[in-house]
């Protein structure tokens, strides 16, 4: 059963039934508001079992208190999941990564790596929408995106987890499972998200995109790899949150070998948007944005 949709009004009226200390602080709101935004849409047990530092079972979602640094990276990932949940509910076939998330384990991250590319697809107006997973062979990929012309790419994304080892020849076997799961007959886009650890190091980067370029040029369905890196930085009591993306078309597409495939190119963000278009409600930032 999906959950109704959830509206800022609904978070404004849910403040007052904070505890005391939390309203009293800032830092406490923006965390009450996450963790109401993540019960609505998942449910209280399935926040006591991935979110709460105490759970039993730890995982890529749950708070973690041992040290300053993981504090505010955990806090940071809870909260932008959240942020993510509350304006993704709109968009078609939402309910699909919902049933996913429910699941647990790999597929919590593997989720949120899916949701992170639909938050960049969102906020640079590119027309999308998550797709249902179907468990066949060319036709189990999790997204359809519509180009600026009005041609329709399906795309899949893939995430290589944050515990896993520096390995970048290993994202061609990530490329190879999208590239069975997308048609073979509508252009194919395959969207890797990658620890950040992994282009900490130039020589690492560079071989990523080499891998892609190598496994481009052995395959006609895959017009383009896209890579995702969710970049956080915190020192100095600040928090500074980029993201890192590169595009690389494949010439040896079957589908129009002169064409740039690149979605997010010459994007210009104006400062006053403090890095997200004002459509993008913050949660971070509760509760300076509008009421409605």
């Amino acid at each position: 059963m999906s959950a109704p949709c959830l509206s800022i009004e609904q978070l404004h009226a849910a403040m007052p039934q904070f505890p005391p200390e939390m309203r009293a602080d800032p830092g406490g709101r923006v965390i009450g508001i996450a963790n109401t935004v993540i019960v609505h849409f998942l449910g209280r047990e399935w926040f006591m079992a991935h979110i709460r530092h105490d759970a039993p079972k730890k995982g890529f979602l749950n708070l973690d208190f041992t040290s300053d640094p993981k504090r505010e990276a955990s806090t940071f990932r809870v909260i932008e999941f959240a942020e993510n949940l509350l304006n993704l509910q709109h968009l078609d076939g939402f309910e699909a990564c919902i049933a996913q998330m429910r699941g647990g384990g790999e597929k919590i991250e593997s989720t949120c790596a899916e949701l992170d590319f639909g938050r960049f697809l969102y906020i640079h107006d590119v027309p999308f929408r998550f797709v249902e997973p179907q468990m066949a062979k060319g036709s189990d990929f999790d997204f359809e995106v519509t180009y600026p012309d009005g041609l329709t790419a399906t795309a899949d994304a893939k995430c290589k987890f944050e515990t896993t080892a520096i390995e970048p020849d290993s994202l061609r076997n990530a490329m190879k499972k999208a590239r069975r799961q997308l048609p073979a007959d509508r252009p194919g886009i395959v969207f890797i998200k990658v620890p950040q650890r992994w282009i900490e190091g130039a020589t690492t980067a560079d071989k990523m995109i080499a891998v892609a370029h190598e496994f481009l040029a052995t395959t006609g369905r895959i017009a383009s790899v896209k890579f995702y890196v969710s970049h956080l930085q915190i020192g100095d009591g600040m928090v500074l949150h980029r993201h890192a993306l590169k595009e690389i078309s494949n010439p040896n597409n079957r589908f129009d070998s002169t064409r740039n495939w690149d979605l997010f190119s010459n994007y210009y963000v104006p400062p006053s948007w403090n890095g997200m278009p004002p459509k993008w409600h913050r949660i971070f930032f509760w509760p300076t944005f509008p009421s409605a």
